[in-house]
């Protein structure tokens, strides 16, 4: 397998699937990621704390009426610029969107524009990579956030278990 052509990037098994369609919510996008983002925080002021936990428990109990079903998790790695999965089907060049659940702390599934770029036979399938047709600034900087955010506690967690 090629390696794999971002710096930032995280490895991740995340519920995902590629779809065809090409229609996105890039505001959807941008809100979501902002509110993972801040839904992740675990330490916040004792004056903000109560309402913010009614508001998170909302928060859940909408996202599991919304997406009911997931797809099924998969290996995945999540660039700026590109992602690369373990999946069965796309073509090289074909636009869609991979529908992803980015958070487990708040698990709605996402679909996210890509073009695929290169498609690698492996025992288990086929090796995916796709680059990111973000054209909606907010959920690009949002997304970005995102990885970076990932990126950094993957190195946190990876330090932390060597000796």
């Amino acid at each position: 397998m090629s390696t794999f052509p971002d710096g930032v990037f995280f490895d991740a098994v995340l519920p995902l699937q590629w779809q065809q369609e090409t229609d996105w919510q890039p505001l959807e996008v941008a809100r979501y990621l902002d509110v993972l983002a801040d839904f992740e925080v675990t330490e916040r002021p004792d004056i903000v704390a109560a309402h913010e936990a009614k508001l998170d428990l909302q928060l859940v109990w909408l996202a599991r009426l919304m997406t009911p079903v997931l797809p099924s998790p998969a290996h995945v790695t999540i660039g700026i610029e590109s992602v690369r999965w373990q999946g069965v089907d796309g073509r090289v060049g074909e636009r869609g969107c991979l529908a992803i659940a980015p958070g487990t702390a708040l698990i709605h599934l996402l679909r996210l524009p890509a073009e695929i770029v290169a498609v690698e036979p492996s025992p288990q399938g086929s090796i995916v990579t796709a680059r990111w047709c973000f054209d909606h600034l907010g959920a690009r900087d949002a997304f970005e956030r995102y990885v970076f955010r990932r990126h950094r506690e993957q190195i946190r967690q990876e330090k932390g278990d060597q000796p």
